[in-house]
């Protein structure tokens, strides 16, 4: 084990090429100024862009037992004086830390699905058009952006303050995108962010008492589309138990890659380890 940069020869390899879409976090991480990376150069990426963000664990399949304990000690180097730090890796790892019982493993857990597509398959057609949204959509989208922050398991809740600034930013960003009904509502929001030839699509929040009319899928159906028209790969994560949002995804042509799982870990040991 040992501090690698971001050119590390790893990066490269044909184990980590094969999961670069899904480790899509690892990539975007790897532009911060401020990340922090460990390795053993063969089996294992340990990666975190900024000391208030997760870390990511990336292993390449069939992770040898005998390196476990090794990689126990780098993510001890991530661990701050918070209550929790959050991470995120393959279930084969998690497996793993649970059956060897790593001792600053939490009870948090959240299995996050991960999709991409390669064509899109038109959905059922619904009321409104996309739009790009301006200064008069701000209030809508900043109350929205609270109630995404609140309403997303994975996710950190945020202040109406910082939902305030954050959906600003999406706005600067001319990555963000609206659907609004034949009545002028906003019914549906997203975001995306590129980084290398991928697209990450987050921030996708419909309010409840419009869903189930297809405004969600037509909206990511639409984004995706140009998306690919740039010769982009689009992907996203989702809760892998929401049955509903998985199936409007599903239902433009995304497909599944398999799951992730975000767990938690504290610096101070656990007084009643996981059995």
């Amino acid at each position: 084990m040992k501090k690698i940069d971001k050119n590390n020869k790893i990066f490269q390899s044909k184990e980590y090429q094969k999961d670069k879409n899904k480790f899509y976090i690892v990539n975007l991480n790897l532009t911060y100024d401020t990340v922090l990376l460990y390795s053993d150069e063969e089996n294992y990426i340990i990666c975190r862009g900024a000391a208030n963000l997760p870390t990511w664990i990336w292993t390449k399949d069939n992770f040898p037992i005998e390196k476990l304990r090794e990689l126990e000690q780098a993510m001890n180097i991530y661990l701050t004086d918070n209550e929790k730090d959050k991470f995120t890796c393959k279930k084969e790892l998690y497996d793993l830390l649970v059956k060897y019982n790593y001792e600053k493993l939490n009870d948090d857990y959240f299995e996050m699905g991960t999709l991409t597509c390669k064509e899109t398959k038109k959905p059922k057609e619904c009321d409104g058009n996309i739009y790009v949204p301006n200064k008069n959509d701000y209030p809508k989208l900043a109350e929205y952006s609270y109630n995404y922050y609140k309403e997303t398991p994975e996710v950190t809740p945020i202040n109406m303050t910082q939902a305030k600034d954050l959906t600003q930013e999406l706005i600067n960003s001319q990555n963000f995108y609206i659907w609004k009904n034949n009545s002028g509502k906003i019914v549906c929001m997203t975001y995306y962010i590129v980084t290398d030839n991928l697209a990450k699509i987050s921030h996708v929040y419909t309010p409840v008492e419009e869903r189930g009319k297809g405004y969600a899928a037509n909206l990511i159906y639409n984004v995706t589309n140009n998306l690919l028209k740039d010769g982009l790969i689009p992907l996203l994560y989702t809760d892998y138990n929401y049955i509903a949002s998985n199936k409007a995804y599903i239902n433009v042509g995304y497909k599944s890659t398999g799951i992730l799982i975000n767990f938690s870990c504290s610096k101070e040991k656990r007084k009643n380890k996981r059995k």
